[in-house]
């Protein structure tokens, strides 16, 4: 094979660029941080306390680096990435001392991008680029969907919708969709119908405190 020198060099400036983003990333990391939870569990509260005590110099007693004087100062950056909707801060913030003007629970995933400029216990400084994602809890319930069809979903469902408890909750939900033909023609008005009964019925289970995991889709769950 021929000697290359034009690919060797290219060899040389791919490697090179690829050691100096490992170097600055030991320098000057960044870490995704993922604040999950259920509707109304806190999440906007907290993420934006926490920017806003990072941000304008807050008391955090038990966070050394804050505590001590190591951080020099943190400042919110432009969205990492355009395809995720940025939080809100700005107008949490203005509500926060207002509850009855805060906002319902958001039911999309959105991302800030915090930098915080410390110095580590050696002296050295050191920058840190800290992606904070509001990840909606509900989420996380349907994870287990994926490995089932849609018809092993619906027969469990309904079996445990048929059950103890539940079945008062759901017996709206039952004498509505007993009058229905499943091989009829498709009628949009009686599906959505039958949606917002079935939503009904997975958010009374929540009100009596039925385990969330066995209320799948947690979508449904969701503010609108």
């Amino acid at each position: 094979m021929a000697f290359d020198f034009s690919d060797m060099v290219e060899e040389a400036r791919i490697s090179a660029r690829a050691l100096r983003d490992f170097s600055e990333h030991l320098f000057n990391p960044t870490l995704r941080l993922g604040i999950t939870g259920l509707s109304r569990a806190g999440k906007t509260v907290f993420i934006t306390a926490l920017i806003h005590g990072l941000t304008r110099g807050g008391r955090f007693p038990v966070f050394e680096p804050l505590a001590s004087g190591r951080i020099a100062r943190a400042r919110l950056e432009p969205q990492p990435d355009d395809a995720v909707p940025r939080f809100d801060y700005e107008r949490h913030l203005h509500t926060l001392i207002d509850e009855r003007a805060w906002p319902n629970s958001t039911v999309d995933i959105s991302e800030l991008r915090l930098v915080i400029d410390y110095q580590r216990p050696n002296g050295a400084e050191r920058t840190l680029t800290l992606d904070i994602v509001d990840y909606p809890g509900e989420w996380l319930l349907d994870l287990p969907l994926l490995n089932k069809t849609y018809e092993q979903w619906s027969s469990e469902s309904l079996a445990l919708s048929r059950g103890g408890a539940r079945s008062s909750l759901a017996a709206p939900w039952h004498a509505y969709v007993s009058g229905l033909n499943a091989k009829g023609p498709m009628d949009e008005q009686a599906a959505l119908m039958s949606a917002k009964l079935f939503t009904d019925y997975l958010r009374a289970c929540r009100d009596e405190r039925f385990a969330m995991s066995l209320l799948p889709p947690g979508r449904f769950l969701m503010p609108g």
